[in-house]
């Protein structure tokens, strides 16, 4: 069904129908993560970052579509953003695995550790939707 809204929100240009799209496919990840009961994925880190980059990218197709006089990025510029999210996205999310993975007795290092990379995660999300390009 997220693949099939996809299509559908790439061919009619609908932003919503994209939210939905993603929504459904991350359901549908988590749902068979569910299915196997076999805990933390390892894998969890490439398939959030395949999602974020299969949301921006289908994004950027469908804001080439309107043309509003003034918001042009250049391309260039929007790509480095997008690979950088990507980048940042698969960074954060994979020091969250390989701590959510560790023992749980190694103690207070750890679990600073966690917390320092989910913060992290989350600044950096921040900076980069909030920096000028």
């Amino acid at each position: 069904m997220g693949g099939a809204l996809l299509l559908l929100a790439l061919v009619r240009g609908g932003a919503r129908t994209l939210g939905w799209a993603l929504a459904l496919a991350g359901a549908a990840y988590v749902g068979a993560l569910a299915a196997r009961r076999h805990g933390l994925d390892g894998t969890a880190p490439l398939v959030a970052t395949a999602l974020l980059l299969c949301g921006e990218l289908a994004r950027w197709s469908i804001d080439l579509r309107v043309r509003i006089r003034g918001a042009e990025l250049p391309a260039r510029k929007r790509a480095a953003a997008v690979a950088a999210l990507a980048l940042a996205g698969l960074a954060a999310s994979g020091i969250a695995v390989g701590v959510a993975a560790a023992p749980t007795g190694h103690g207070l290092g750890w679990t600073l550790l966690g917390a320092i990379a989910a913060v992290g995660a989350t600044g950096v999300g921040a900076w980069l939707a909030r920096r000028p390009v």
